[in-house]
């Protein structure tokens, strides 16, 4: 339960394993030993590409990206490719300001925040998560609680307008829900400025609606695949020339961070991680073919969008520790609000901080199996990470697991 790199499929580790010593058709070629612009190659990058616009129902307008360096060198990407694209938009001169929207709601959307202003923009947070959280990050305030200032017409916008939709080291999701009062106010925010969020962590667990953002982007580690790649969506329209924007006052930006080069070299630029890309292919070919499912279909599973059943799996199993979160009578305490726990990272103490009980926890879960259940460095705690692959049965251990521990340590 490790917060990542994190399980995978077993039929995908397994079909990945033997293709390490033969892939397609080529004895004693593996699958990390071919040319990535080889036909083998083209051909799983292709079937990844098509299988990830059919689980999202990415429209034709965004373009799919794979690049390296995971969600923290997006922090950077995502504002050196937006400020290049505003500044030739706007014709802006070198000395104009360029100001971009953060929804901080936790240590991710904090540290994307802090490396746009280390690289010049004009952060303006619309949500500070510590300032509802009594100094930290326990909740999403309602929208009508944002700092969004209506502009007019004529009025300069920002950028882009940024969140992080979970939060792994705060256990802190945003409602998938648009109705919910902690689900993202896509209507209150000007269609002209683009949208970027930051999947990592709940990437393919939950339809989407590509088409209210202006760029996605998910570390693979997660749900998608093994460490190593980064998976991007982004709206075409945003693709500018970096090195024509230098003369509107934008930054230099390396060729490996601009979405143009890696759009118009079809990500194949450099050398990209092959392996890991093959790994994510199998993935997603998995949750079209053999998905982790133990629901009963519903009548209308036909029409239903294609990762609906992955998010009433999520909903069943992080429901298993909530419960005994709940039911134990202050013994476990949960670090995030009710309203915006997280489905894949149930984040909680022991008898409010008692880090003896707390290692004990991780001590006993441990010699069940459990691994990775200790909380991020920063804060402590616990936390149980159940992304997809996660299976019902281990998760159901683990509640098991808080209810003996609880009932030996009451007292």
């Amino acid at each position: 339960m490790n917060a990542g790199p994190s399980p995978l499929p077993q039929d995908a580790l397994l079909t990945a394993a033997a293709s390490l010593l033969s892939f397609g058709g080529s004895p004693g070629m593996g699958i990390a030993e071919i040319s990535h612009r080889s036909k083998p190659f083209a051909q799983v990058f292709d079937q990844a590409n098509a299988d990830l616009r059919k689980l999202l129902n990415v429209p034709d307008n965004y373009k799919i990206l794979w690049m390296q360096g995971g969600g923290l060198t997006q922090f950077a990407a995502t504002v050196l490719n937006l400020v290049a694209w505003y500044r030739t938009k706007h014709q802006l001169k070198p000395d104009d300001r360029v100001e971009g929207w953060y929804a901080v709601t936790g240590s991710w959307s904090k540290k994307a925040a802090d490396e746009a202003a280390r690289l010049g923009v004009d952060v303006r947070k619309v949500v500070d998560g510590k300032t509802v959280g009594g100094g930290k990050f326990r909740s999403i305030p309602p929208a009508n609680e944002w700092d969004l200032p209506q502009l007019e017409e004529d009025q300069r916008k920002p950028a882009f307008i940024y969140y992080c939709d979970n939060e792994t080291v705060d256990g802190i999701e945003f409602a998938g829900n648009n109705d919910s009062e902690t689900a993202f106010p896509f209507s209150q925010v000007d269609p002209a400025i683009p949208i970027v969020c930051d999947m990592s962590s709940n990437f393919l667990s939950r339809p989407v609606d590509v088409s209210k953002y202006g760029i996605i982007y998910a570390g693979a580690q997660k749900n998608l695949g093994p460490a190593g790649v980064t998976l991007v969506i982004v709206r075409d329209d945003l693709l500018v020339n970096a090195d024509e924007a230098v003369q509107y006052g934008s930054a230099p930006m390396p060729s490996m961070l601009s979405y143009k080069v890696m759009a118009d070299d079809n990500s194949l630029f450099n050398t990209p991680p092959t392996f890991a890309i093959y790994v994510c292919a199998l993935v997603l070919r998995s949750l079209l073919t053999s998905p982790p499912l133990p629901l009963t279909p519903s009548s209308d599973s036909a029409t239903a969008p294609p990762l609906a059943p992955l998010s009433a799996f999520a909903d069943q199993k992080s429901s298993l520790l909530y419960t005994a979160i709940d039911e134990s009578a202050g013994f476990y305490q949960g670090t995030a609000d009710k309203s915006v726990r997280s489905r894949m990272n149930v984040t909680f103490r022991i008898k409010g901080g008692d880090e003896q009980l707390e290692k004990a926890f991780i001590k006993e879960a441990g010699e069940l199996g459990i691994m990775g259940v200790n909380g991020h460095r920063s804060v402590g705690g616990l936390r149980a990470s159940i992304y997809n692959a996660v299976s019902l049965e281990g998760v159901q251990k683990l509640a098991d697991l808080m209810r003996t521990f609880r009932a030996k340590h009451s007292s």
